[in-house]
């Protein structure tokens, strides 16, 4: 007999979505499995259904990220969702928000760069709803993230500095603030304005070493590494090229063919 509250099930998938955002991947996981338990459970209510089939697409789009070599097929859109439009159902303004911010996602791991614009523009107008300032956060750096691959430079700065300026409030979102970092200096990079740039990946680099977390130093040793090359000071540049193949070396870094 089905009796477990709605309301529920729609913390714990929230609780799910922040383990996403933070890259945990063994919680994610971990909160995934409790959540499908509780739907089975579950009062019928259509909205949270709708909701965890958002949210299995975005943690499906993150694994897809972080492991590629596993990903079996290529995503399909959530399969409620299909059937509820199908049926007529309408979505709340939020949940509009969450299917196009998705599906912007999905567009661009695709590298259809024009659909996944149009998808977050579409989300930005109901971004309004979004109280959570890390959910906030998270639409800026994809919006950022887009436009550098598209070299809009400007307009992937303004975005990327709206994100940052949260993030980095919230020690829990450290990647995210070294991502945010790397991207404020790609894009200054791209305007060869390296000495504008390497302040940015050395905070990066630094954040990424108390952080402990050895991909991202060797990654960050690399950037400052280039960096430095193309300023022309070419005996820095080795040193820091040494030091990442040093520490590469002991994670089997793929970024060492560089």
């Amino acid at each position: 007999m089905k009796g477990v509250p709605s309301a529920n099930v729609g913390v714990k998938i929230s609780e799910w979505y922040d383990a996403v955002n933070k890259f945990d991947v063994k919680m994610a996981i971990k909160l995934k499995r409790q959540v499908e338990e509780l739907l089975e459970q579950m009062e019928e209510d259509q909205n949270v259904l709708i909701y965890y089939q958002l949210m299995k697409f975005r943690h499906d789009l993150t694994m897809n990220y972080l492991f590629p070599s596993e990903a079996s097929k290529p995503l399909e859109k959530w399969e409620y969702l299909k059937k509820s439009e199908g049926k007529g159902q309408k979505l709340t303004r939020l949940m509009e928000y969450y299917a196009n911010f998705f599906d912007g996602m999905h567009h661009f791991a695709e590298g259809d760069y024009i659909n996944a614009i149009k998808s977050y523009r579409q989300a930005e107008k109901k971004l309004n709803r979004v109280v959570d300032k890390i959910e906030q956060a998270e639409f800026f750096y994809k919006m950022a993230e887009v436009y550098y691959h598209m070299k809009q430079t400007q307009v992937s700065l303004y975005y990327v500095n709206l994100a940052y300026d949260i993030y980095k409030k919230h020690d829990t979102y450290i990647v995210r603030s070294i991502q945010c970092l790397t991207v404020i200096a790609g894009n200054y990079i791209d305007l060869l304005a390296y000495e504008k740039a390497l302040p940015y990946l050395k905070k990066a680099l630094l954040n990424a070493e108390e952080f402990n977390n050895k991909p991202m130093i060797t990654k960050g040793l690399l950037n400052v590494g280039c960096c430095y090359n193309a300023m022309d000071e070419k005996t820095v540049a080795i040193a820091y090229f040494r030091r990442a193949i040093k520490i590469g070396k002991e994670t089997d870094a793929k970024e060492l063919t560089q």
